[in-house]
């Protein structure tokens, strides 16, 4: 727990507010997707079968790959290490605080049994959820 703290306390500001942000977020979503049926939380995922754009400037690239980062540092220090799809739900509303396009896939790989996996695109950049994704026949998608 200290080492953590330490660790923490040696990121730079902004590092730590990423990190504050997608903990709260991470949080509220591993919430929501308990508590809500997914019907009621789809429309706020964004447009269904849509997709973002597959390019982004350099500047958006170093943004996505701040909320990436933030994501799964979230996800591997929260005591109860959230799944895919809290994690892309955080993913997705990260980018659009910060105006990024991205999308957030549902797939299902039914030769194992309809396994289930969510992941989110910003650009050509998998935020979440890579590189299982490959494996995924999309099923639905958010943008």
């Amino acid at each position: 727990m200290i080492r953590r703290l330490r660790q923490l306390a040696r990121l730079p500001a902004s590092e730590r507010l990423h990190l504050a942000e997608a903990i709260a977020l991470c949080t509220l979503a591993s919430v929501l997707l308990r508590v809500l049926r997914f019907r009621r939380l789809a429309p706020r995922l964004g447009q269904h079968m849509a997709e973002s754009p597959l390019q982004h400037d350099a500047a958006t690239i170093e943004q996505v790959a701040e909320v990436r980062w933030a994501v799964g540092a979230a996800a591997r220090h929260l005591p109860w290490k959230p799944v895919c799809m809290p994690q892309a739900v955080t993913a997705q509303w990260m980018l659009r605080r910060r105006g990024i396009p991205s999308t957030l896939y549902l797939g299902a790989d039914p030769a194992r049994g309809y396994d289930a996996h969510a992941w989110v695109r910003s650009g050509a950049v998998i935020v979440t959820g890579g590189p299982r994704q490959e494996r995924f026949a999309v099923v639905s998608s958010f943008a």
